[in-house]
């Protein structure tokens, strides 16, 4: 059995001059290997002259200097040996110009040190007329050249993979149930906690203003919790992406618990059957030209209403998943509000950091909307980066909105597909 792409497959077919429908053969790629075989070998003709002459020159050189035998020095033998570093334009790309190999293989030219080598020449010259070579100015002698004379970049690729953990065991807490079947939310029990806790147990646990975050986006335990690890463990390679979102109206405000993949896969009967909370799907938007799903009505069940308004929680879930571009200028503007940053040029009595932080004696003066909702009291912009940079795995997202945000550039309201 041969296995093979469809490109060889093409290849050996009119190598052998057979149709799609023709079977092929053991004999027909026996035939197309030879074939290929002597395709490269009568490129590589060329290269293999050049280095034959040039090792009689240096041969003789070594034979004259005091080294091999001779009475020359080992100066004159070195500069013997030395080829031309660069051509001109008339010898590189000229009609008529030919290269000393050329010229003394293909031509019958002469060469000096070389005459007393004529059986090795002629020998190299019956190969070249056996092969019907006709010339030296091929790609393969050109970039052999060139690969001798250009310093070569050695790259080795080192994948670090994450320890190997046991994973944990899924399981479905009763308050998560109870949330499902009554509407009620627990916020006090175990199977829940704020979202942004989660990097608690990260390497970006040491930025992470954990009061500043609103307490009001939760997580369960199954969703929070992937693998079995130890205290000083950072986990993460073990972070879950969100894509289940359940909520629900409370007292004052809508409830917003994001699922694990289990949990949306059980619950989702006692979803439809006792509609108390919605299921939302969700993804983060990483590329421009994805749409958006933050509004979270893309197949809800059951289905919310037309006039669905935007959740209260979009920003932060947006924050929280990784989402990387913006859908409007306006969201832009909330954003920079919410986490402190500069959307246009400060006042000169504006306390500006270089990441765009305003501190909070400068915000009344710089935006009377960021001084009241901005809850941070240092810059969230590194805590941001290493999140982004968990979410999306090592892939580069400084040209997105978010991670021009958090460079520092400010956005202009043409930037944004209204």
């Amino acid at each position: 059995m041969f296995c093979g792409p469809m490109e060889v497959e093409r290849r050996i077919l009119h190598c052998c001059d057979k149709s799609r429908c023709d079977t092929i053969e053991v004999a027909d790629v026996l035939q197309w290997s030879i074939s290929e075989t002597c395709i490269h070998t009568k490129k590589n003709i060329p290269l293999w002259a050049t280095q034959g002459v040039r090792y009689q020159r240096r041969h003789i050189a070594w034979a004259k200097s005091s080294i091999g035998g001779g009475k020359g020095t080992a100066l004159e033998m070195a500069k013997s040996l030395l080829e031309v570093e660069s051509q001109n334009l008339q010898d590189r790309y000229g009609v008529g110009g030919r290269r000393s190999e050329e010229q003394l293989l293909l031509h019958n030219g002469g060469d000096e040190p070389l005459t007393k080598r004529k059986t090795e020449l002629k020998a190299i010259r019956a190969k070249c007329r056996e092969f019907e070579l006709a010339s030296f100015n091929n790609a393969i002698l050109r970039e052999e050249q060139e690969r001798e004379l250009s310093l070569e970049n050695e790259q080795e690729r080192q994948v670090e993979r994450p320890l190997a953990l046991t994973p944990r065991n899924h399981s479905l807490h009763r308050d998560v149930k109870r949330f499902v079947h009554q509407g009620i939310l627990d916020r006090d029990s175990d199977a829940f906690q704020p979202a942004f806790e989660l990097f608690s147990n990260t390497s970006a646990m040491e930025c992470l203003e954990v009061e500043a975050w609103s307490v009001h986006l939760l997580v369960t335990a199954d969703f929070a919790r992937t693998v079995h690890a130890t205290g000083h463990q950072h986990l993460d390679s073990f972070l879950r992406p969100v894509h289940w979102v359940v909520s629900g109206k409370g007292r004052n405000t809508i409830d917003c618990v994001v699922l694990s993949p289990f949990e949306a896969h059980v619950l989702l009967p006692s979803i439809r059957q006792y509609k108390f909370v919605t299921l939302h799907v969700y993804s983060p938007r990483v590329s421009v030209s994805v749409r958006p799903l933050e509004d979270l009505s893309f197949c809800a069940i059951p289905a919310v209403p037309k006039c669905w308004p935007n959740p209260p929680f979009a920003m932060l879930l947006n924050l929280f998943a990784g989402q990387l571009y913006l859908r409007s200028y306006e969201e832009y503007l909330s954003v920079c509000r919410f986490l402190g940053l500069g959307f246009r040029p400060p006042y000169e009595q504006t306390e500006i950091a270089c990441d765009g932080f305003i501190s909070p004696t400068s915000r009344i003066g710089f935006d009377e909307i960021m001084e009241r909702v901005c809850p941070f009291t240092i810059s969230p912009v590194e805590f941001l980066r290493i999140l982004m940079t968990l979410r999306r795995k090592g892939q580069s997202f400084h040209r997105s909105h978010l991670g021009r945000i958090l460079g520092g550039e400010l956005l202009a309201r043409e930037e944004f597909q209204e």
